[in-house]
Order: C-alpha cells, then sequence, then structure tokens
C-alpha cells in the first residue's frame, strides 16, 4: 500500500480516531509534536513517535491508520524541508494551546541539551531560546499570557495575534536553526548525536 497524499478528509479520519483513544494527542497537537520531532536533530523512529502520539495503543493499528499518520508526517516534513511550513492563516487560540503543547512534547527531547552545551556560542543560545520560547507560548497558561500582555502594554488579544504571527516566521525557519545549533553544539559528531 502506497503512502496517500495527506488531504482534508485523511485530516478528518485522523481526529476522529484520535479522539476515540484514551489519553492521545490531538489532531492539531500531534501536528505541533511531529513538527517538533522532524525539526530534531535525533531523528525519531515511526514506532517512538507514535508511541508519543498514541500511548499503549500504537502498536495496535490498523494497516489504514498507520499509513494515515505516515502521510501526515510525510506531508509536515515536505513542508518543513521544501515548500515552507505553514500554520493556518487565522488565529485561533484553541488550534494554537494544542499546536504548542504538541511541539513542546516533542522539542523538550532535544532543547535542553542544545542550550546547555557549553561550546554552544552565546548568539546560537538566544536564537534558541527566542525560537522555542515563541513556537511554545500558547502553552503556558492564561494567567501567565495575560502578565506577558500586561508587561508589555498590550491586549491579551494583541498579544496573542502577535505571538502566533512571530510562531509562523519562526516555524518557517526552526529545522535550519536546530540544525545548525546542534552542529555548534559539538553534540552531533559523524556518529550522531551524543547523549
Amino acid at each position: 500500500m502506497q503512502i496517500p497524499q495527506f488531504n482534508e478528509q485523511h485530516a478528518q479520519q485522523l481526529s476522529a480516531f484520535l479522539s476515540t483513544q484514551p489519553q492521545a494527542m490531538s489532531l492539531t497537537q500531534s501536528q505541533g509534536y511531529l513538527f517538533g520531532v522532524i525539526c530534531s536533530p535525533n531523528p525519531l523512529d515511526v514506532h517512538q513517535w507514535l508511541e508519543q502520539i498514541l500511548p499503549n495503543t500504537a502498536n495496535d493499528l490498523d494497516e489504514e491508520m498507520l499509513f494515515l499518520f505516515m502521510a501526515l508526517y510525510h506531508q509536515i516534513s515536505e513542508q518543513v524541508f521544501e515548500t515552507g511550513y505553514k500554520l493556518p492563516a487565522s488565529f485561533d487560540l484553541e488550534y494554537s494551546k494544542a499546536w504548542s503543547e504538541g511541539f513542546v512534547s516533542a522539542s523538550k527531547e532535544y532543547a535542553q541539551p542544545l542550550l546547555n552545551a557549553p561550546q554552544l556560542e552565546p548568539e546560537y543560545k538566544e536564537a534558541l531560546e527566542s525560537a522555542l520560547s515563541t513556537l511554545s507560548f500558547f502553552a503556558v497558561d492564561q494567567q501567565t499570557m495575560t502578565q506577558i500582555a500586561q508587561q508589555n502594554s498590550m491586549t491579551l488579544d494583541a498579544l496573542c495575534q502577535y505571538q502566533y504571527e512571530s510562531m509562523g516566521d519562526f516555524a518557517l525557519g526552526f529545522a535550519e536553526l536546530i540544525e545548525v545549533v546542534a552542529i555548534n553544539s559539538g553534540l552531533i559528531t559523524d556518529e550522531g548525536w551524543e547523549e
């Protein structure tokens, strides 16, 4: 069976399936998570990322669902490395929150080791911190968002709109940033990722 081109019908099928699975991520969380996984300097294999999206049920997936997940992964990968990753054009708080939660779940695996790498130069560290805080912004609680808005003399709506637009900008170059930071961190060698 060939991996299909992921489309809106597939998105609805996956979303419906995920909503019936206990402890599973939502489709939007899965998209943020897979974006983070695909940008990782240490790629996961299919079973590793499926286990995160579908705890305890990933091994029991039927072939059709497995292929839909593979198609989603392929679509996001193609966007990240070829066409440019795009978030939906209009801001939606629920979507943004779920996407950021999924992203945090994936990026925490490699963000801290990169940020803590002793030989990483400050400008790379700052760039990574900035990208991570922007892409994970909506995973913080409402109270924190409100405080940030007040500190910046902005309404919460204006802050959210600004952050969402920034997320789109950072998402476009995040994989390249991770690659550059990983190489400069000294954690990546010819043999792969140093744990």
